[in-house]
């Protein structure tokens, strides 16, 4: 079935979703791990997790994480490859690895931000302990030594590389209570790198009320502003935002924007003049998808209807076509059995 939502500049097509991990067949899970970068043109890492299929149901990052590479902008892929680090961590039963981010410098240097989680609750992708970063100068070939990125325990929820430096959005929230602020310290903090990841600077907390917040995503924009959007459990029709015009040092909150069939781990990109964001629909009951001119107001949203909710993480790359055109490949996790999910991609493509 051909689904198409407006665009800026005019219809997004989205394709039929395809599975890329095929969990059930392993009987496995793929709970997080959703990270993606093009390290060299047309050249792509895309990381997922292999998780236990019984630890609380699927639902959890007893596991560890594995990667393959794409020569031809996601249109097939290599062969599964391990990730050292977080093959390593599981097996020494210390702490488990979920990879939530990845970038690539403008070198071609690779850095991969990482959550730390003890493996001792059930849950066992929470609580959290202190983020770390891990690099690779040789496309995935290699990789450094683990290294922490900030004494703060917490999860890093994105990061990006705009202008010579990697901005990289932590939620400070060890996550013994919940996942969402339940205290005055945790806060969001930005954190900025000038030298590829080697050294990172705290840019300090983001003014916001943290209270039932969680998640986050940041974007910059064409005239150089810094978004932010962070979830509201609370609220999940509406999508706090924040605004920084001097690249996360200070901020200016913006009214809460309607999301009408709401948002839960927001991701975002902009493409072709469009701003798109999608995420879970409020209530879990499916997968969502927005599109603005601005990155501020959004539109009624498309609905992709489903009857679980233990699913709906996902993350973007923008990438090119076999024409030159821009693109935006999808990934996300969809049920398959309780809580165990597959991994599944799907393409918008500008008509």
């Amino acid at each position: 079935m051909k689904r198409t939502i407006r665009g800026v500049s005019g219809d997004i097509t989205i394709s039929e979703p395809e599975i890329y991990v095929n969990n059930e067949a392993r009987n496995r899970s793929g709970h997080m791990s959703h990270a993606l970068t093009e390290y060299a043109p047309g050249k792509v890492l895309d990381f997922n997790s292999n998780c236990s299929p019984l630890r609380l149901n699927g639902h959890a990052a007893y596991g560890w994480v594995e990667y393959r590479r794409s020569a031809d902008s996601g249109r097939s892929w290599g062969d599964v490859r391990e990730f050292p680090y977080a093959k390593q961590a599981f097996i020494d039963g210390m702490f488990t690895v979920s990879v939530e981010k990845a970038v690539t410098c403008d070198d071609g240097t690779i850095v991969a931000f990482c959550l730390r989680n003890t493996p001792y609750h059930e849950i066992c992708c929470e609580p959290w302990l202190t983020p770390t970063w891990v690099k690779s100068c040789d496309g995935g070939e290699t990789w450094s030594e683990a290294r922490e990125l900030s004494p703060f325990r917490g999860r890093i929820y994105d990061a990006v590389w705009h202008e010579n430096a990697i901005y990289v959005l932590e939620f400070c929230n060890d996550a013994e209570v919940t996942f969402t602020g339940n205290r005055p310290e945790h806060v969001y903090r930005v954190f900025k790198s000038m030298d590829r990841g080697e050294t990172f600077q705290d840019l300090g907390p983001v003014p916001m009320d943290t209270m039932g917040r969680g998640y986050g995503s940041m974007l910059f924009r064409p005239d150089g502003s810094l978004v932010l959007y962070a979830y509201n459990c609370n609220d999940e029709c509406h999508l706090d935002t924040l605004l920084s015009g001097d690249c996360g040092k200070t901020w200016t909150a913006v009214s809460a924007r309607t999301v009408a069939k709401g948002i839960r781990n927001p991701q975002t990109a902009f493409l072709n003049g469009t701003y798109i964001l999608h995420g879970r629909a409020a209530g879990g009951k499916g997968f969502v998808f927005y599109t603005s001119a601005d990155g501020l107001q959004w539109d009624e949203g498309y609905l992709f209807e489903a009857e679980k909710c233990s699913c709906y993480y996902s993350n973007n790359l923008p990438l090119l076509d076999p024409e030159g055109k821009a693109r935006l490949l999808v990934q996300y996790s969809e049920t398959y059995r309780e809580a165990c999910v597959n991994v599944m991609h799907l393409w918008l493509d500008f008509v």
